[in-house]
């Protein structure tokens, strides 16, 4: 009998001991990142003498393990998003940067220019403020830019992090698979159970994934879009970053561990975690707010540009460019094996035509190209597509020989000079990603501002009736195609204009040669003389009020010496108010696609507004949702120092009760031997 009582005492102090190790082993992790508490079970023997086989297990539930990963993924995606879309929220809304101001200045100092054409010191004025205006669209792009390169070396070192808890988890399934082995009677390998898990929670940090536990012990590891990070027996992918066209933007790539030459791209547009985020961002945010800048200063230069040309300076001379709007070369993709080159530029006149997005140029052969627009995420935009053959080269093609002259404001030209072009080949376009930070002005000089019109009309004193000159409208001035002569002159100027019977007129040069004739126009409505006499290529034309009577003459010619003139001043003034913005690349006919340059800043500067209030939001109710699941696994996995501390006061009695065993058993033991003597 004291045999039995003697191996029950023994292993009921071996299990009790057990109990207080591990007890004790809780404690003393607490404050140990990802133990998970652990938890001591014995059977009884058969014979039903003492305690059995003990089984030291961890308190683990993997459903609530893969909550906390998902929700761990789910805010630092958001925390990614928000930090960076701040920076860009407090660049836009720092009133020193406002671009909104400096147009407005601009227009305004255009407008005090036109009450004083001949004051050199407004127009001096006018040149100041648009360097000024210059100066902030540079300022904001180059911050812009910046913040995609820190986002490129957020990008390299978030890869790098994760490719090391890649390893990690990598090397632990191979010691976990190897501790555990084939004998059933090895204990779990709990420690690096817990080395894993805190592992995978902090992969989820930087990228979601989700997990599939293997027969030997291993634990999966894909990504949330079901790409493999980590195989069986060790395997693993690794994640690099590189730049397809354009090696200024850096994208997520999956590199083989087994042949690293092999990368397959990561679709990065649900990948989540803080690599999701950052990529997230760049796509959404900051890359169309480079767009749109972009946009807002071709626009805006163009415009002036344009309608500068259509002026005549304080030299006498015709107008010129005031902004240089720079040229863009199409990036080629890795994937080419032709040799050709893409060149875009913006068609004079043209901007107010060019969504906010990138483009792609396919050569799709033989001899023919296709321009489409891509939205946000690169892909292409249905009905966006414009597709032209090519007939010889350099082949350019612009609104004039393309047909619906829809180019998106872009003048393209395909050059073969350093190798031909091959059918699949693709380049992209980004015309509005440096444009608001390379755009400049040619020159500063004030004279060079049009502030005047090209041409002036009189009606002759001996006139009749009480016809009058209205309106002049000057749309071309460019010498190849219009009656224009550089640097100053009108050909056939000056023309005469003569009512005839029939409320018809006729126009002629300055040696009387008859030009044309217009047809019967009705009195009142005499707009547009020269169309209506067929002379639609002169660049200008012009109307009359009042009833004219038959031999009334007027007088059309060059505006010598009209420096006083601000009519074309009045027409740049008015570009503040003109629709010059394109909302959308692709839209209905009887839509509303077109804002001005201040609808358009304000539109740009809501949509990072909103666009960081949001992430503020989902900051917030993702945090709610992860401690909610934190909570849930540490009830489960924590260690609880009230009930630890119970516990061991419990064992710690069981111990002493089972030590008190074995002392009762010597003392029977010791008791036969005195009987026995």
């Amino acid at each position: 009998m004291s045999d039995n009582l003697l191996a029950i005492g023994t292993s009921g102090v071996l299990a009790s001991n057990l109990l207080l190790q591990t007890t004790s082993n809780n404690i003393s992790n607490i404050n140990t990142p990802g133990y998970t508490r652990q938890r001591t079970e014995f059977e009884s023997t058969e014979i039903g003498l003492g305690v059995g086989l003990g089984t030291t297990s961890r308190l683990a539930n993997d459903f609530a393990n893969r909550q906390v990963r998902r929700d761990t993924a789910a805010l630092s995606y958001y925390q990614q998003f928000h930090t960076e879309a701040s920076r860009v929220d407090s660049l836009f809304s720092n009133t020193a940067n406002n671009v909104s101001t400096g147009i407005d200045n601009f227009f305004k100092q255009i407008q005090q220019a036109n009450s004083d054409p001949a004051n050199s010191a407004s127009r001096s004025l006018v040149m100041g403020s648009a360097q000024s205006l210059l100066n902030k669209f540079n300022t904001l792009s180059t911050l812009v830019l910046e913040q995609r390169t820190h986002i490129n070396q957020q990008l390299e070192s978030y890869v790098s992090e994760a490719n090391g808890y890649i390893n990690t988890v990598a090397k632990l399934n191979q010691e976990i698979a190897g501790y555990v082995g084939a004998s059933q009677s090895k204990p779990e390998a709990l420690t690096l159970k817990d080395k894993r898990d805190e592992a995978l929670r902090k992969l989820s940090e930087l990228v979601e994934i989700n997990t599939l536990d293997a027969d030997n012990g291993e634990t999966l590891v894909f990504t949330a879009t079901g790409q493999s990070l980590i195989l069986e027996q060790g395997k693993f992918n690794l994640l690099g970053t590189a730049g397809n066209p354009d090696p200024e933007r850096k994208e997520l790539v999956m590199q083989l561990d087994y042949r690293p030459s092999v990368l397959k791209d990561v679709e990065a547009t649900s990948l989540g975690g803080k690599i999701g985020g950052l990529l997230k961002f760049r796509s959404e945010m900051l890359e169309p707010t480079q767009n749109k800048l972009g946009q807002l200063a071709l626009a805006l230069g163009d415009a002036i540009n344009t309608q500068n040309n259509l002026g005549m300076d304080a030299n006498g001379q015709l107008g010129k460019d005031i902004f240089s709007l720079g040229s863009y070369g199409g990036l080629p993709m890795y994937e080419n094996t032709g040799s050709g080159k893409v060149l875009a530029t913006i068609e004079s006149g043209k901007a107010k035509d060019m969504p906010p997005n990138e483009f792609l140029v396919t050569y799709t052969a033989p001899n023919q190209f296709k321009l489409e627009v891509l939205d946000q995420t690169g892909e292409v935009i249905s009905g966006s597509a414009v597709t032209q053959t090519i007939t010889s080269y350099p082949a350019t093609f612009n609104s004039s020989n393309v047909p619906g002259g829809l180019l998106y404001g872009m003048e393209i030209t395909l050059d073969n000079s350093t190798g031909a072009f091959q059918s699949g080949d693709q380049f992209v376009l980004k015309p509005l990603n440096t444009a608001a930070q390379s755009m400049s002005l040619l020159n500063n000089r004030p004279e060079d501002l049009a502030l005047a019109s090209p041409i002036r009309a009189s009606y002759t004193q001996a006139n009749l009736g009480n016809g009058r000159i209205g309106t002049i409208s000057v749309t071309d001035t460019d010498p190849a195609t219009s009656n224009f002569i550089s640097p100053s002159g009108v050909t056939g100027a000056p023309f005469t204009i003569t009512s005839i019977a029939g409320d018809k007129y006729e126009i002629r040069d300055s040696s009387n040669t008859l030009l044309g004739t217009t047809a019967a126009l009705p009195s009142g409505q005499t707009n547009n003389l020269f169309a209506s006499a067929g002379l639609t290529n002169y660049g200008f034309d012009l109307s009359l009020t009042g009833v004219p009577k038959a031999g009334d003459t007027f007088t059309v010619s060059f505006n010598t010496d009209g420096y006083k003139d601000n009519r074309n001043g009045l027409a740049l003034a008015n570009l503040q108010s003109a629709d010059l913005l394109r909302k959308t690349a692709v839209a209905a006919a009887a839509a509303d696609n077109k804002m001005t340059l201040n609808e358009g800043y304000a539109t740009m500067v809501s949509f990072i507004g909103e666009k960081t209030s949001e992430a503020k939001i989902s900051v917030d109710s993702s945090k709610a949702l992860l401690d909610q699941s934190t909570a849930w696994k540490e009830s489960i996995s924590g260690v609880n120092l009230d009930e630890e501390a119970a516990d061991l006061i419990r064992f710690q009695q069981s111990y002493a009760a089972a030590a008190k065993i074995i002392s009762t058993s010597q003392t029977i033991f010791e008791t036969l031997l005195q009987a026995a003597r």
